[in-house]
């Protein structure tokens, strides 16, 4: 989103996963002149399945490139390290505050999160540890929480903080 509207932004990671070589490994092994979305079903991979997301909206494979080549490029321009705003992961901000947080993601399965409870050994204790980075991201905030969720299906920990009239407020 900061990429789109031209906000300069401060990451130590951006998860756009710009720079890995598989991109342009991928995008050189398909014909430029075919829809990317019918060329990428074949790469079963996860990054595959990325790519194929990106893909929506280009007529070929060559506009998909070109698109990359330019996220690379604005990318390059609006990440700063004085920027205002910052993106990071809850981990990110352990024993940091702002003044202005927006936690996004305070959807059902995505935070806690479905694979992670999935793959655990011990699923009470990872969705402690998942409530436990909630809290982290809920206080860093000095002035403004903006918690984003879909309110027709908010996080057990909205379900657990907020009323059923509030969360549909």
């Amino acid at each position: 989103m900061a990429l789109e509207c031209g906000i300069p932004y401060r990451a130590a990671e951006d998860g756009l996963h710009l720079d890995d070589t598989r991109i342009d490994e991928l995008l050189a092994a398909l014909p430029a002149d075919r829809r990317p979305s019918l060329s990428l079903v074949r790469d079963k991979s996860a990054f595959g399945r990325t790519l194929l997301a990106w893909s929506v909206g280009y007529r070929t494979v060559d506009d998909l490139r070109q698109a990359i080549v330019r996220a690379r490029a604005r990318r390059g321009e609006l990440r700063r390290d004085d920027a205002q705003l910052v993106l990071a992961t809850a981990h990110g901000t352990k024993g940091l505050e702002f003044d202005h947080v927006a936690v996004i993601g305070m959807d059902d399965n995505v935070f806690p999160s479905r694979r992670t409870l999935e793959d655990s050994d011990d699923p009470n204790r990872a969705m402690e540890e998942e409530r436990r980075l909630a809290y982290v991201a809920w206080t860093r905030a000095k002035k403004s929480l903006v918690l984003v969720y879909d309110p027709a299906a908010p996080s057990q920990f909205m379900r657990d903080a907020f009323s059923d009239a509030e969360l549909a407020a």
